[in-house]
């Protein structure tokens, strides 16, 4: 056999491997998104539609595939935000950071559980973090800068921020799955230097006391 046919043998498999690493990559990243942390590798392969063998030989354990996925959207909240930082001024920039972030948190109750858990075992890489924190640093100085963020603030108190208001959304849970909204318009609220002048972040009304009741009812559980 010549070595172009040798090639031309392992080039199907090459293109299998990846079709089933991408549609691994598809199926863990909707069942964690859905599900949260506690999917199995089985439910992953079963989603994906291969064996279970398969999704070990490509990411090695569950610790590998959720770090992968994790790493993935840390970059993508960094094109967020490099994206917000190029359309508009340092206060709209800021805003949109905190509005998108919080979206896309809430939207995965995987990233969000990542987020907010004490565990140390699932981390994403360095340079997908230092690529976060380099624009949030940026985003916090232009925002002081303008006079509209409060000097007492810190790049450092962003990440809070996304945790109190992640906390809320999973308190809320089918329920009331917007109501983390009302906790970031509070909170943007505290942290200008001006809180006489409102911005529209699209906040829902506030919860009845009978509602509230329901939910911390629940929450105790």
């Amino acid at each position: 056999m010549t070595a172009g046919e040798a090639e031309r043998d392992h080039a199907p498999l090459r293109r299998d491997a990846a079709r089933n690493v991408e549609k691994i990559s598809t199926a863990a990243a909707a069942a964690f998104a859905e599900r949260g942390l506690e999917v199995t590798m089985a439910d992953v392969a079963d989603r994906a539609g291969v064996g279970v063998g398969t999704v070990y030989r490509r990411f090695g354990d569950k610790h590998g595939l959720i770090t992968a996925l994790f790493e993935d959207k840390v970059h993508e909240v960094a094109e967020i935000a490099e994206a917000a930082k190029d359309r508009g001024g340092p206060t709209e920039a800021f805003v949109e950071l905190l509005v998108r972030c919080n979206e896309l948190l809430a939207a995965n109750k995987g990233l969000r559980q990542l987020l907010l858990s004490t565990d140390g075992d699932f981390e994403p890489r360095a340079d997908a973090l230092a690529r976060l924190i380099a624009v949030v640093d940026g985003l916090v100085a232009d925002a002081k800068h303008a006079g509209w963020l409060r000097d007492s603030f810190a790049s450092s108190d962003f990440p809070i921020l996304l945790v109190a208001v992640q906390a809320v959304r999973d308190l809320g849970g089918d329920a009331h799955p917007e109501i983390w909204r009302r906790t970031l318009q509070v909170l943007v609220d505290g942290i200008r230097s001006d809180s006489r002048k409102p911005i529209d972040m699209a906040t829902p009304p506030a919860l009845s006391e009978e509602q509230t009741q329901s939910l911390m009812r629940d929450h105790k559980r």
